[in-house]
């Protein structure tokens, strides 16, 4: 299993299955010993459900537009991570979107994180209507931090006990970056 055997693609329908099988194997990763990496408890009430297919074929100049990119891996045809764009949920607000990764764990500290902030980046920044990205991490996740600054991403601002997961306080770092 190595990154060179993963190809990064544009969602597409035929990737729905994969793509929600990916998601239930990564979410049920969040919280493990204490780390998470989502804003939400695992099967809580306000865990995604998935992909909501029709915002992906949305038109970038509408509310609530989706644009997601896929990790296949060849060898089991596998999904094993992605990164997603959205577009804001008014029309004031569509220069920026908020990006979102996921990776699994075997899958992780390869390489494959910044191939696919690099297809996104690479994505919003052919976009005329895009100006800036924008991402949340929390403050304790410090690989993907460094990820995101080395990619040019600044820090914004941080909002303080943001989440409480598992009995933790944490963190949430705001960061953007220019695409225009």
């Amino acid at each position: 299993m190595t990154v060179a055997d993963v190809a990064i693609k544009p969602f597409s329908l035929s990737d729905l299955e994969a793509l929600q099988a990916h998601f239930g194997r990564h979410r049920a990763e969040s919280g493990l010993g204490g780390v998470y990496f989502m804003p939400f408890e695992v099967n809580g009430l306000d865990a995604p459900r998935g992909v909501v297919v029709e915002k992906a074929f949305i038109a970038l100049d509408q509310p609530l537009w989706q644009r997601w990119f896929c990790a296949h891996d060849a060898a089991t045809g596998r999904i094993v991570g992605h990164v997603d764009l959205k577009g804001d949920a008014l029309h004031a607000g569509l220069h920026r979107c908020q990006l979102g990764i996921g990776i699994e764990g075997p899958w992780r500290r390869q390489g494959l994180g910044e191939r696919l902030m690099q297809t996104a980046i690479a994505f919003a920044r052919e976009q005329p209507s895009l100006q800036w990205i924008s991402l949340s991490t929390f403050a304790g996740n410090t690989a993907a931090r460094a990820l995101y600054q080395r990619l040019g991403f600044v820090e914004e601002g941080v909002l303080r006990d943001r989440f409480r997961l598992g009995g933790q306080v944490i963190d949430d770092v705001q960061m953007i970056l220019s695409v225009a």
